[in-house]
Order: C-alpha cells, then sequence, then structure tokens
C-alpha cells in the first residue's frame, strides 16, 4: 500500500514580511569591572572594597537609582606565577573583580560619568574598566512586539498579491515563524581611551565625547499560507 499516495497535499504560499523603525536612544547601558589586585585575598577584597565606594559617590552624583544598577559576578582568585627551576606554580597575590550592570537615563550624562570613573585611590592595585556601552530604548520590547505585528501584516499583503497573481485564494495561516526583532546600536566614541588617559594622569582639555547616532529596530517573519 502506498500511503504517500493517499496522503493529501498541502498547498501553500511561503512568504517573508519585514518592518523597521528608527529611534533616538533614550538610555545608556553600561557594563563595566571594578577590579583590584593585593598580596593577600583580604588585600585584594578590600582594594575592591575602596574603588567601589569610588563608583558609589559617581552613582550617587548621576543620582542613579537602586534599581538600575545590578551587580553581574563577583570574583577572587589567586594570581598564580610559574617558576620554571621548580616546575611549579606558586600564588604571588590575589585578584578580586566585579561586574555590573548600569543604566543610565540622562543620555547626555554618559561622557561625564565615564569621566567621574578615573576619580579613586591612586593606585594601580585597583581601577574601573568599561566592557561595553550601548545607546538603548527604554521600552524597546514594546517596539518589538510592535513590529512584528507589522512583519506579519506586511506578509499577508504580499501573500495576498501572489495568490492573487495565481488565481488561488488564500485559506489561513499553516505556519508562522517569527525570526525575532533585531536592534543594531550606534557606535561610541573612544570612551576608554580617554578614561585610561586620565587614570595615567594624563590632562585632557575635553571629557569624554559619545555620538549616541539612532537607534534601528527590525523584525522579520516567515509565513506559509495554505491556498485552495
Amino acid at each position: 500500500m502506498n500511503l504517500s499516495a493517499n496522503a493529501e497535499v498541502i498547498r501553500t504560499i511561503s512568504v517573508t514580511g519585514s518592518a523597521e523603525k528608527t529611534f533616538q536612544p533614550d538610555i545608556v547601558r553600561i557594563n563595566l569591572i571594578v577590579w583590584s589586585k593585593g598580596f593577600t585575598a583580604k588585600e585584594a577584597q578590600k582594594n575592591n572594597q575602596l574603588r567601589f565606594e569610588s563608583l558609589k559617590n559617581a552613582l550617587s552624583n548621576f543620582k542613579i537609582k537602586k534599581e538600575d544598577i545590578k551587580t553581574l559576578s563577583y570574583e577572587l582568585n589567586p594570581d598564580y606565577v610559574y617558576n620554571p627551576k621548580t616546575n611549579l606554580n606558586s600564588i604571588q597575590g590575589y585578584n578580586c573583580q566585579q561586574s555590573l550592570s548600569i543604566t543610565l537615563r540622562s543620555i547626555e550624562n554618559a561622557g561625564p560619568f565615564l569621566d567621574e570613573l578615573s576619580v579613586g585611590p591612586k593606585k594601580d592595585l585597583s581601577g574601573v574598566n568599561v566592557n561595553t556601552l550601548q545607546f538603548d530604548l527604554d521600552k524597546r520590547l514594546e517596539e518589538e512586539k510592535s513590529l512584528l505585528g507589522q512583519a506579519v501584516r506586511a506578509a499577508e499583503a504580499q501573500a495576498a498579491v501572489l495568490a492573487s497573481a495565481a488565481s488561488v485564494k488564500l485559506k489561513g495561516v499553516y505556519r508562522l515563524v517569527p525570526r525575532g526583532a533585531q536592534v543594531i546600536q550606534p557606535m561610541y566614541a573612544e570612551a576608554m581611551m580617554d578614561m585610561n588617559s586620565r587614570a595615567q594622569g594624563k590632562s585632557l582639555a575635553l571629557g569624554t565625547q559619545l555620538m549616541s547616532g539612532e537607534v534601528k529596530v527590525s523584525a522579520d517573519v516567515s509565513v506559509d499560507y495554505l491556498i485552495e
């Protein structure tokens, strides 16, 4: 018995739909690391806390709320050095670091905030590194949902045109696959270089300047429509 011969043939039209919108960013997301080192684990932790207190002052000065500050990780590890004579590793100190995520709700404060991060204990035993800085939308999730809806409607319009041209009728959706929304982040201007220069005691006539650009959000869907 040939089962495939009796199987129902599913007739479909496959289309894709896209939607895109450009926004002015209204928040800045910064991921940074507070690092420190010391001869003992306790000293490394103490140096980290001293640097963190300086960071807290910056957070307070820029009125950053507690809900916009999140500790992502905290690490305390020995620093090993290899001795080729003994073929052994020995501990020469300890490294401590904590990673934080910070949201600035006034994007014009991004540059001055980065400049203030370089203020702290004048030692080589601790510091603040900026891992990432992204201009973003506070209500990005709502915009993504709206764009996905627009992408579905664009796919439906395309399917209707194809069905009319092929003299068939659309019966309904057979398969709908969202490809998700994408956010294209703008570039930012050499914040790390300015911070490092300040940390080394170099005089800068201007503070850190960032270019917020625009945030482009796009969404795509793939849809199969049943036809008759």
